[in-house]
């Protein structure tokens, strides 16, 4: 099975290349990016297009429009995330088409999450030739404890380091140290709030967990 991910503008040239170049048959989906709010009719007109194309292929092929929160940067980077994590079988992801705001969010997610995509394309807007590109492994895995303490700080926060020792049962020592070492990767933000220090994630922690 094929999942194609792609932002989607009013071009349907590259799509037509991508299942041209990689094949799509029964059973594969294609997911579409796209603003959660829009009023184009060119829009719809494109995604028309798309269909017949796929359904002269095979009628069972799903074709799937997801939307995303184009105006919050961080959240449309997490939704994209979170697609790509969920999507099933081998995902080709197109980086390039379609809405500025989406594409920027969508390569980031792609980045995050490079290790679960299979192939990587770039169409030029130079020359117009697709290329498929290797994309850095740039967030690494995570050691278990550290996974632990985010998961407790996701579905905490805000919270203090004496709390996130109760639940994991690991010492308050263990747990300075470690958010010590989160915030120096911009990972957790701290704020001071009388005598206690209130530990949040940042975006960038939030991405991390996923």
């Amino acid at each position: 099975m094929k999942t194609y991910i792609s932002t989607i503008g009013f071009d349907i040239s590259q799509i037509i290349s991508l299942i041209v170049k990689y094949g799509i048959e029964k059973g594969d989906k294609l997911v579409l990016i796209r603003p959660e709010v829009e009023n184009d009719q060119r829009v719809e007109n494109t995604l028309n297009e798309i269909q017949k194309f796929t359904n002269q292929i095979n009628h069972n092929i799903k074709i799937e429009i997801f939307r995303v929160p184009h105006k919050d940067f961080e959240k449309c980077v997490t939704r994209l995330t979170d697609l790509i994590n969920s999507s099933e079988g081998e995902i080709i992801a197109n980086i390039s088409g379609g809405p500025r705001e989406l594409l920027v969010s969508f390569v980031v997610a792609c980045l995050v999450k490079s290790e679960k995509i299979k192939r990587t394309v770039s169409f030029s807007d130079i020359d117009r030739i697709a290329r498929e590109i290797m994309l850095p492994r740039i967030t690494g895995e995570i050691d278990k404890k550290t996974k632990t303490i985010l998961e407790d700080v996701s579905k905490n926060q805000p919270t203090i380091i004496t709390d996130i020792a109760k639940r994991t049962k690991l010492s308050e020592s263990t747990i300075s140290r470690f958010i010590s070492r989160l915030l120096d990767m911009d990972a957790v933000l701290i704020e001071q709030k009388g005598k206690i220090k209130e530990i949040r994630l940042s975006f960038t922690g939030e991405l991390l967990f996923k």
